[in-house]
């Protein structure tokens, strides 16, 4: 059964070698069981061979499939359950209890049974790529037709091909096939990456576009046309990204279909996904390439050479002002294994320990008494880009920001009215070392007054009236003084920023603590 949407769904797919429809040839469907909504077993074979069979591939968070509900209710009212049986399958994977909330406004109305796939193993045994899509199986448990996307011309066209198959009795073999449809070929449907951006590649399907995708129904970007495929990358949100491609119908009408697919951290809790991952370099993807684009470098494994077969689709991980050193001298392969199986390309080894192949002499930094999160795990990415970067360092984002989208505590003191300068200009490293330390306080670069002192030279300090090392006269709330009890620094400034000037700690700066 895993073969059939290559010979009818995917007929589109043979439009790029071949100038007509390739031959159809109907395949019997095989059954599968699954819980229902209310917790009931639903079993395929109490209807397949016995009656026409409608699924439907569906989430909730799929716009497209909310609106197709209605009409699937009324199409199984019509025509009865001794004549066609509809049957959804629900894909979303996690949050059962909002899946059921969900249906549960329409318990009076809906007339068809939905099957959770939790596992995703009935929308993978029918290779579902796409939301919403529609498989009609005739009284044989022979596939019919399969229409991907929702709008009323496909609608119509599902309706039709529906009536010939209750009213007339069409078999698969009489309907001669799926007509083509707009498919999205990566990336696959319900799966997770840790990737912040991604490459969306479709079929046309014939249309004539302009293609837009939509990330989390707001911001938009348009595809690259190439007639009978499209290409569009875009950034991802941590957590749950929901992408749908938009598209105008010859008749006026306008496509659309989605997928969903995971974002999830290198590192960090409350983001985790039960999605497989996806990974494209595999044989499976590759296939659908390979007719077109050539899949392995040719030459052998010279460096050039498999730099700019790498390049020739990966180009823009390198359009960068700071590019990773092996990539201009040693090319991918200092990287990535060529050899690997099943999928190609990957790691030659995980984490800190590949970074640690070229940089040796940053090991030290891993063995320090504190060591920052990320780098403790041998989260190397999770601050700088393995490829490049528009910023040092090859950092994923400004310095500032970089360290904000972790610390989200520290946001709210960017909006205080008077800021210390390093931290304005988010420059945190200036008194925080972003790998490790032997400072058991915030990875500082220094202790008490000698932190200071690496940008307040002697000449500004000895302007600077207040003692410090040594036990204040009277004790004032908060006051905030070192292990040993002494003033310092950071008793009357916050490092960071204050609605007070100087700095200052206490409301009214001085006044706060002294009787002006």
């Amino acid at each position: 059964m895993g073969r059939w949407r290559r010979s009818v769904g995917w007929v589109c797919l043979g439009l790029l070698v071949a100038a007509g429809t390739p031959a159809f040839s109907a395949e019997k469907v095989q059954p599968f069981t699954g819980m229902t909504l209310p917790g009931e077993t639903f079993d395929l074979r109490d209807y397949l061979g016995r009656v026409p069979i409608l699924l439907d591939f569906g989430s909730i968070y799929c716009s497209s499939c909310v609106q197709s509900l209605p009409r699937l209710v009324n199409l199984q009212n019509r025509h009865g359950a001794d004549k066609l049986r509809v049957v959804g399958i629900n894909l979303d994977t996690y949050n059962v209890a909002r899946v059921r909330r969900f249906y549960g406004q329409f318990k009076d109305m809906l007339s068809f049974p939905v099957v959770l796939d939790l596992n995703l193993k009935i929308s993978r045994a029918f290779q579902v790529t796409t939301l919403p899509t529609y498989v009609l199986v005739d009284r044989n448990g022979e596939i019919v037709q399969t229409v991907v996307g929702y709008n009323e011309g496909r609608w119509n066209e599902l309706e039709e091909a529906v009536r010939r198959v209750v009213e007339e009795g069409a078999t698969a073999g009489q309907m001669g096939g799926a007509a083509e449809n707009v498919v999205l070929l990566t990336p696959d449907n319900f799966t997770k990456t840790y990737q912040d951006s991604i490459s969306v590649v479709g079929l046309t399907g014939g249309r004539k576009g302009p293609f837009i995708l939509r990330l989390n129904g707001g911001s938009e970007r348009e595809a690259k046309n190439y007639g009978k495929m499209f290409w569009v990358r875009t950034p991802l949100s941590l957590g749950s990204n929901y992408i749908e491609i938009r598209y105008p119908e010859e008749d006026g009408g306008q496509g659309n279909l989605a997928i969903v697919l995971f974002r999830e951290p290198m590192m960090g809790e409350g983001l985790q996904s039960p999605f497989p991952e996806f990974q494209f370099h595999t044989s499976d993807h590759e296939d659908r390439c390979r007719r077109c684009h050539q899949m392995e470098p040719e030459g052998g494994g010279e460096v050039a050479v498999i730099t700019t077969f790498c390049l020739r689709c990966h180009g823009y991980l390198t359009d960068q002002t700071w590019v990773h050193g092996p990539i201009p001298v040693g090319g991918c392969s200092p990287c990535h294994d060529f050899t690997s199986k099943p999928h190609k390309y990957d790691l030659l080894n995980q984490g800190a320990d590949l970074c640690f192949t070229c940089h040796d002499d940053i090991r030290a930094q891993f063995t320090r008494t504190n060591v920052h999160g990320p780098v403790a795990m041998g989260f190397c990415t999770v601050c700088h880009s393995p490829h490049g970067s528009p910023f040092k360092f090859q950092l994923r984002l400004p310095q500032g920001d970089l360290c904000l989208s972790c610390h989200e505590n520290m946001k709210e003191k960017m909006n205080r009215f008077v800021l210390h300068k390093p931290f304005a200009e988010g420059n945190c490293s200036g008194c925080h070392d972003p790998h490790s330390s032997d400072n058991p306080k915030y990875f500082l670069k220094g202790v008490g007054e000698a932190l200071c002192r690496r940008c307040h030279d002697d000449e500004t300090l000895a302007r600077h009236k207040h003692p410090v090392g040594r036990p204040p006269k009277f004790l004032v709330p908060g006051m905030r003084l070192d292990p040993n009890g002494n003033l310092t620094c950071l008793t009357c400034h916050d490092p960071h920023g204050s609605d007070s000037d100087r700095m200052a700690t206490v409301p009214g700066g001085c006044a706060g603590c002294h009787q002006m």
